[in-house]
């Protein structure tokens, strides 16, 4: 399985859902696509494995931190998208972020960018060899 399978289901999820707990689930799952894509690409770029109980945060960070400003703008919308994910799993208060779909909407438009922006790192030998260099140890 990729990680992009969940930008698949929360796309899914968009189409049919009709209620917060939905747009929750779509939120959710566009924040794991992201996550996991991101987190395997660095595995594939050789950079060190993450310890597995800090894996969300040193993926975003390694993100944040590297002085590649596509690599940083990935980074930013996994934050946000992190966020919301947090709201989305552990907050179970009725909150106007998940009172319309547009939310929802806007977090699968963030994650299938950044999917494409990494995607093109990884696709130029060139590029990526300069996103890999600019992330910190």
């Amino acid at each position: 399985m990729q990680g992009r399978e969940f930008l698949e289901l929360a796309r899914e999820l968009l189409a049919s859902g009709t209620a917060p707990r939905h747009w929750r689930a779509v939120i959710i799952h566009a924040y794991y696509a992201l996550f996991l894509e991101c987190r395997e690409a660095m595995s594939r770029w050789g950079l060190p494995p993450l310890p597995r109980l800090q894996a969300h945060s040193e993926v975003r960070l390694r993100l944040t931190y590297s002085s590649d400003s596509d690599l940083k703008e990935i980074g930013n919308k996994l934050e946000r998208l992190g966020k919301r994910r947090n709201w989305a799993s552990y907050d179970l208060q009725s909150l106007p972020v998940f009172a319309s779909p547009a939310q929802a909407r806007q977090d699968v438009k963030d994650a299938t960018t950044a999917l494409a922006l990494l995607d093109a790192i990884d696709a130029d030998p060139a590029r990526r060899a300069a996103a890999v260099a600019s992330i910190p140890p």
